[in-house]
């Protein structure tokens, strides 16, 4: 978006902070603000591969960046959301195919990432999502709402529940137990993008990823907070903080704060004890911005 067309909005998007941990290509999340677009992204590769096609340390850093650039690049004040989302995933098929070596094939399949975005059209705001990434916002009454449902929380519960009982049955460590729940793992990500699974985007021609889509008057001064799962592990893991808690310290106090205190809870339990789950430590990612009004010159 150019600087004049930028001018002329009279609304805009304004990125207040955003924060990757950890910092660099081995973060397989992703987010991008500009003034009328906002985007995240929590990417995920196959279990166990073994296998990188794309020189980034995983093929999911590989897609959450291209799949940003391309979408935000080919955004414009006329296209609808989904249908972009349909055009970048072929675009990026076909760029999948060419990484590599040929004959070089993953387990499970292609990286595949949740992916959310605020989108300004006129002075409507836009809310879209696909998979477990996690949006709160404020709504006209000025409570702390969320934004998304993903069936992929659920069925995380179900390999965590399977991994506590691996755990109590063998007594074996985390390592051990979470390679025993590698089966149940690939059932969950045999669910994506099917009837009745749920939905995230992918480098496949053709795939047409069904978007939550949310529509409201933006608000000048309303504020907002994106993040993958592994942020919102201070609310829904470690409860850290409730969902408003977690908000107001983040445009209160920055998103480092609560980082802090969620990589300090991961290292107090180190097999995941006090706090089950699969991944000892997860990719964290988050966005506050708010709707800016301004003037038309």
């Amino acid at each position: 978006m150019t600087s004049r067309e930028t001018l002329n909005r009279s609304v805009n998007l304004k990125v207040l902070e955003q924060l990757g941990d950890p910092e660099g290509d081995a973060n397989a999340d992703w987010v991008e603000g500009r003034a009328d677009c906002v985007l995240w992204m929590d990417g995920a590769a196959p279990v166990n591969s073994g296998v990188t096609r794309s020189g980034y340390p995983s093929d999911a850093a590989w897609l959450v960046r291209r799949f940003a650039q391309d979408f935000l690049e080919r955004l414009t004040p006329h296209c609808e959301t989904q249908a972009l989302v349909a055009e970048v995933q072929g675009g990026l098929a076909e760029e999948f195919a060419e990484l590599g070596q040929p004959g070089a094939c993953v387990v499970g399949g292609p990286p595949f990432a949740c992916f959310g975005a605020a989108r300004l059209i006129g002075e409507t705001l836009e809310l879209t999502n696909a998979g477990d990434c996690v949006l709160l916002y404020e709504d006209s009454a000025g409570e702390v709402t969320s934004f998304g449902y993903s069936a992929v929380s659920g069925l995380e519960q179900r390999a965590i529940d399977f991994l506590i009982d691996f755990k109590i049955r063998t007594g074996a460590p985390h390592a051990d137990a979470l390679q025993a729940t590698v089966p149940v793992i690939y059932d969950n990500v045999a669910q994506r993008n099917r009837l009745f699974g749920y939905d995230v985007v992918e480098p496949i021609a053709g795939l047409t990823t069904q978007l939550e889509r949310v529509l409201m008057p933006a608000r000048n001064g309303q504020r907002l907070l994106a993040m993958s799962d592994g942020f919102f592990r201070a609310v829904d893991t470690y409860r850290l903080f409730s969902r408003e808690e977690l908000f107001e310290i983040a445009f209160r106090d920055g998103l480092r704060e609560i980082l802090a205190a969620l990589r300090n809870a991961e290292a107090l339990d180190p097999e995941a004890q006090a706090y089950p789950r699969l991944k000892l430590r997860d990719d964290a990612t988050a966005i506050a911005f708010m709707v800016e009004g301004q003037s038309i010159p």
